[in-house]
């Protein structure tokens, strides 16, 4: 019952930790995990056996997407498309004929910000499969002439959806990860599996990877603050003390899908700059707005909210801040998003339909005796400009990162 009431309070939300001990073993050709907690219906909670049988059909309905968009397996719809000519139809499965059509939809809708076209310039970074386990290790840039070569094969306007569930691509060498919203893709489809077998009263906190979808409503303890989301602090490194590891706190959600994106995944430190694994698509290069972490919330009414939660938050590191912070308040007028941007200034900026607290002020809710500080400041979007200076303790997480690293 412990173990319930914190899953209920959202602290274990996949979308800020990996739920490691929900991970396929090593020896699983599986990559992707998920975990489903505080699964109510009708308000009762399920039965042992009744939670077991459906984390068995979900597990096989996220085995049968990965085979098909997972560009490690190379008999994938993915990888058969990378290695296809130009002009070579290939004929995909229903998912990731879908994925590809929604990511048309989420690519004009950012402007292009979220692309999943860009898998030649990952590689050229270091960020692809082949790399696991030298990601962090330190280099310096490549060419502005391999930068160039890279991203004219990386426009997702070379991507040719057909009418038949057929695939192509304009132009030889074009390659695509869908992993920046498969993940969030797999949520909304095990949430739809959830609902289809145990009808609309369902709440519970479903989690493949990052991203999470919060059906329903919270149950048990604290139940009166909704769903609550930690995001991750990124820069525990060098924060010590209570609950390092949490940044902030957003309450109140409720039927909701939830995804944060960080620099702190998948990346390095050379020159005194982190290079992170998200590809600015206008550049090419590693993202360098000056954001450090950006969670997003999208109501379950919105279509696909978890891959949409998924786009948008990565999406985010590849505009200019002020213009990011501006597609958050849009998004949020338009489909009640809600997102918290943290920056290398050790600010945050909470958008749109989203309750962010500090560290203290969530303390104070939830537990007033623990002693806490709180890391990040909070600051107005309208007052937020593009030029985001380091601060002091931001510059000494980028010399530990590089002093643990060698460079």
């Amino acid at each position: 019952m412990r173990r319930m009431r914190r899953a209920a309070v959202g602290l274990l939300l996949a979308a800020l930790c990996l739920f490691a001990a929900c991970a396929p073993q090593q020896a699983s050709p599986y990559y992707v995990g998920f975990s489903l907690a505080s699964l109510y219906v009708g308000g009762e909670a399920v039965s042992a056996r009744e939670k077991e049988d459906v984390s068995a059909s979900v597990t096989q309905l996220l085995h049968e997407i990965e085979d098909m968009v997972s560009a490690e397996r190379a008999d994938s719809d993915v990888a058969r498309f990378n290695a296809a000519s130009a002009g070579e139809r290939v004929a995909v499965g229903e998912h990731t004929y879908a994925l590809l059509s929604l990511c048309k939809e989420l690519f004009a809708e950012t402007g292009g910000a979220f692309s999943p076209a860009l898998y030649n310039l990952s590689e050229l970074w270091g960020f692809t499969p082949e790399f696991e386990g030298t990601y962090t290790r330190p280099r310096p840039e490549p060419s502005a002439e391999q930068i160039a070569d890279a991203a004219a094969l990386s426009d997702f306007d070379d991507v040719i959806l057909h009418e038949d569930g057929t695939v192509s691509k304009a132009r030889d060498g074009v390659r695509i990860d869908l992993g920046g919203v498969a993940k969030g893709y797999m949520s909304d489809r095990a949430a739809r599996l959830l609902t289809e077998t145990f009808g609309s009263s369902v709440d519970a906190i479903l989690s493949v990877m990052s991203n999470s979808v919060l059906m329903g409503h919270k149950r048990g303890a604290n139940a009166s603050l909704g769903y609550t989301a930690s995001i991750e602090n990124p820069r525990a490194a060098v924060t010590a003390g209570s609950g390092a590891g949490q940044g902030l706190f957003v309450i109140g959600l409720s039927d909701a899908a939830v995804s944060t994106s960080a620099d702190t995944y998948r990346s390095y430190v050379y020159g005194g700059r982190i290079y992170s694994h998200i590809i600015d698509p206008s550049t090419g290069k590693p993202s360098e707005n000056g954001v450090i972490s950006i969670m997003v919330t999208v109501p379950r009414s919105v279509p696909y909210a978890g891959a949409r939660a998924d786009a948008y938050s990565t999406a985010g590191f590849c505009m200019p801040l002020t213009e990011a912070l501006a597609f958050y308040v849009g998004l949020a007028e338009e489909r009640g998003v809600g997102a918290v941007v943290i920056t290398a200034d050790w600010k945050f900026y909470a958008v749109g339909d989203c309750t962010a607290l500090n560290r203290t002020e969530y303390a104070a809710l939830v537990s007033p005796e623990t002693e806490i500080e709180d890391i990040f400041v909070r600051s107005d979007a309208a007052a937020a400009e593009d030029a985001v200076v380091a601060c002091a303790r931001e510059e000494e997480y980028i010399r530990y990162v590089a002093e643990r690293s060698g460079r």
